[in-house]
């Protein structure tokens, strides 16, 4: 769940109500002075066990405030100004004001606003945000010490807000194993599309897009440019040719000529997939040729050896973008 965020307090004072003020009883301004000198200070005595941060709770200033506002006669009633909500991926958000009036026994008061923010996978989000409101509303009002060395949750240590699902879901994708790769974006876009976040707003390359417009592009992208380097591949095969040709010539055998096109691709999971296609081919899987650690091994057994190798890295390297991003998402 989102931790609540607010905007700081504005007072104003309103004159007396329609009762009739009794002169022989304290204004509400002298009272909320009074009430200012009796309220103790409020230090970061809640702790976050989740994301590991001190806080001060609105209960703390409830707290502090409830017995000088009994001593005084003062109390105070809330008032909902205006509320607007919205959704953030799967979470709900809230934005309100609030106004809080605070009643003297003279029939006078002082009413202080200030806004509330905050954003919840369920229904509480409204009761964060009066909540986050309250609690800034009565700090500001009776300028309440706090703990030296800080000021306020939000300025100085307050953890990063909680991230919407779409949020988790670009950080996967810039990850170089999943923006390269044709496959992971595919399972990414049938995996978004089950959680039903393939219309959320996310920032491309080139403005404003949805998660699932951003997903189908990078893959139309790779697959463009995988048909531009084959199509490169066919245009300069007759040269490649006149090469192979040439080194034919100048006493390269077939195996040789093929491990010296397997060296340029031992990188490649493509390259030597199609080197192993061509080894069959040519009838030459069965050849002895020296292998990576100086042995002599079988050409059919190495490549497979190799291929095997770059498909479990490229699988190790999207499992750890996935645990990472797990690992961000839970913190």
């Amino acid at each position: 769940m989102a931790p609540a965020t607010e905007a700081p307090a504005s007072v104003t004072a309103e004159g007396p109500t329609s009762h009739t003020q009794n002169q022989a009883v304290p204004t509400i301004y002298q009272l909320m002075a009074l009430v200012m000198r009796d309220v103790r200070d409020v230090g970061k005595n809640g702790f976050n066990d989740h994301q590991k941060y001190k806080f001060r709770g609105v209960d703390d200033f409830i707290g502090a405030l409830a017995q000088p506002l009994r001593d005084h006669g003062v109390f105070m009633m809330t008032e909902i100004l205006d509320f607007q909500t919205s959704v953030r991926g799967k979470m709900n958000a809230v934005h309100m004001r609030v106004a809080f009036h605070f009643h003297g026994p003279a029939g006078d008061k002082v009413t202080t606003s200030t806004l509330g923010e905050a954003s919840d996978t369920a229904d509480k989000a409204s009761n964060k945000a009066m909540s986050a409101a309250l609690k800034y509303a009565l700090m500001q009002t009776f300028m309440i010490p706090v703990d030296s060395g800080s000021l306020d949750d939000g300025d100085r240590d307050h953890p990063v807000g909680q991230r919407s699902p779409a949020d988790v879901y670009m950080e996967r994708l810039r990850k170089p194993a999943v923006w390269n790769n044709v496959t992971a974006l595919t399972a990414m876009h049938a995996e978004a599309k089950g959680d039903g976040l393939l219309g959320s707003a996310v920032q491309g390359a080139n403005g404003e897009t949805t998660l699932g417009e951003l997903i189908v592009s990078r893959g139309k992208q790779l697959k463009d440019e995988l048909a531009a380097r084959e199509e490169r591949r066919a245009e300069e095969a007759p040269t490649a040719a006149a090469q192979v040709a040439a080194e034919h010539a100048s006493g390269l055998g077939p195996v040789d000529q093929l491990m010296v096109q397997i060296q340029r691709n031992w990188n490649d999971t493509d390259g030597l997939t199609r080197d192993m296609a061509e080894a069959k081919r040519r009838n030459l899987l069965h050849q002895q040729v020296d292998g990576p650690h100086n042995n002599i091994v079988q050409l059919e057994a190495m490549l497979s050896t190799r291929i095997k190798e770059l498909k479990e890295l490229a699988a190790k390297a999207e499992q750890a973008a996935h645990a990472d991003t797990r690992e961000r998402s839970v913190a």
